[in-house]
């Protein structure tokens, strides 16, 4: 196990803090695609722009 000597001051090693962050990129990149599809879809049913 670590000593503690090569923590950052979150106090995560770095192999720990590259798990998390693509984890963390994981759900974020899961987020975005719901939100598009869901904007996506809110405009097809209420188009909040009329161009005609």
């Amino acid at each position: 196990m670590s000593d503690g000597n090569d923590l950052s001051f979150t106090g995560l090693t770095d192999e720990q803090a590259q798990e998390l962050h693509s984890v963390y990129m994981s759900g974020f990149g899961l987020f975005a695609i719901v939100a598009t599809v869901a904007h996506i879809l809110t405009y097809f049913k209420l188009p909040w722009f009329s161009w005609g």
